[in-house]
């Protein structure tokens, strides 16, 4: 038995399954990784007043964003795909929000008031969860304690007339609402736990009966993840560029046209 077999990801034999991959979707990854480059040269470049909100919080999603796309990369070069999937998932909410408060810097304003609703919606998840054998540090709040800050909480909720932010919401503030009702909602299966979604680890044969489970490495679909996630962090790094007041280089023109050269190649394989 091999040692694939034995530790699975863990499996130091991994190595040759991520010279396999890269082998085979070299070019992609090779774009992923110039973009990656790009995006951390950038950060350096990133002037941000700490008074102005906007900036603050864009650069914050900024780096989130970069080590999302990483991560994408590490997974995708492994056969991770699923894993790939979810970050890629993440990747999109960090978009959809650089790219709503690149489009209207109003946006972000909601954007951090809904904190509230989040810290009131645990807060009650607390409240309703203690005394049932869930550990708690010393310094827990007291039910009292709950109740006045669950109080202040929805006071200031109805005085700012704050309402729910959603992935949807900041999508079409963003002018990406087809990107959330395509490619954001096929990569739920990968976060959610769903039957349809569970049937990639199952082999069938031609009467529909199971044959073998299906685990380990996977070489499908490494291309669509890596053109979705370069396409992805190139829509932030332009939004960055005008949130920031940014010129970029002919480093920047040539990542477009080699992503478009790509792009092209890959539309017509499908």
């Amino acid at each position: 038995m091999s040692s694939i077999e034995k530790e699975g990801y863990l499996s130091k034999q991994i190595t040759q399954w991520i010279e396999k991959h890269r082998s085979e979707n070299s070019e992609w990854f090779e774009l992923c990784e110039k973009i990656n480059r790009f995006s951390h040269s950038t950060m350096f470049t990133m002037t941000i007043h700490n008074n102005y909100l906007p900036e603050l919080i864009v650069a914050s999603l900024y780096i989130r964003a970069m080590s999302n796309f990483q991560g994408i990369i590490i997974m995708a070069e492994r056969g991770m795909i699923n894993e790939a999937k979810s970050l890629l998932r993440c990747l999109l909410e960090c978009e959809f929000a650089v790219v709503a408060i690149d489009k209207d810097k109003t946006v972000v304003n909601q954007f951090v008031l809904e904190d509230q609703i989040q810290r009131r919606d645990y807060l009650k998840a607390y409240k309703g969860n203690k005394g049932i054998g869930i550990p708690r540090s010393e310094d827990s709040p007291s039910l009292g304690e709950i109740d006045t800050l669950l109080h202040n909480i929805e006071c200031q909720i109805e005085k700012n007339n704050i309402k729910k932010l959603t992935k949807r919401d900041l999508a079409e503030k963003a002018g990406l609402i087809s990107t959330y009702d395509s490619a954001y909602k096929l990569l739920s299966g990968a976060i959610h736990v769903n039957a349809r979604d569970l049937e990639q680890y199952l082999e069938l044969n031609e009467t529909g009966e199971v044959k073998r489970l299906l685990w380990g490495p996977d070489v499908k679909e490494i291309d669509v993840i890596l053109f979705t996630g370069a396409e992805t962090m190139l829509f932030i790094l332009t939004a960055i560029s005008h949130i920031f007041s940014l010129s970029y280089d002919e480093k920047w023109k040539g990542l477009i046209e080699k992503y478009n050269s790509l792009g092209k190649d890959f539309n017509e394989q499908i």
